[in-house]
């Protein structure tokens, strides 16, 4: 008898898969922004904590990549990988 493993983890909520997809979406049709502006521009009004996060999912799997320092403090400026631009 074969034993199945099973991925290790819990697979995420749809709310999270959701949200990863919106700011992937996001920063496709508007370019480069900080986790703040993301959150300003998304629909559902994000707490910056959970954008954060999605970031950095998204920049695990290799989607979206971080360009520089915003001038405003310590937030970083994010774009699509799919973008050949250079960051702005």
């Amino acid at each position: 008898m074969t034993e199945v493993r099973r991925p290790r983890g819990r697979p995420r909520p749809d709310e999270t898969i959701a949200r990863d997809q919106e700011i992937l979406k996001v920063l496709k049709e508007n370019g480069a922004q900080s986790r703040n502006s993301l959150a300003d521009l998304l629909k559902m009004g994000e707490d910056r904590t959970k954008v954060y996060l999605s970031l950095r999912r998204l920049r695990e799997q290799g989607l979206v990549r971080i360009c520089a320092p915003c001038e405003k403090g310590s937030d970083l400026v994010w774009m699509a990988v799919e973008e050949d631009k250079p960051c702005p």
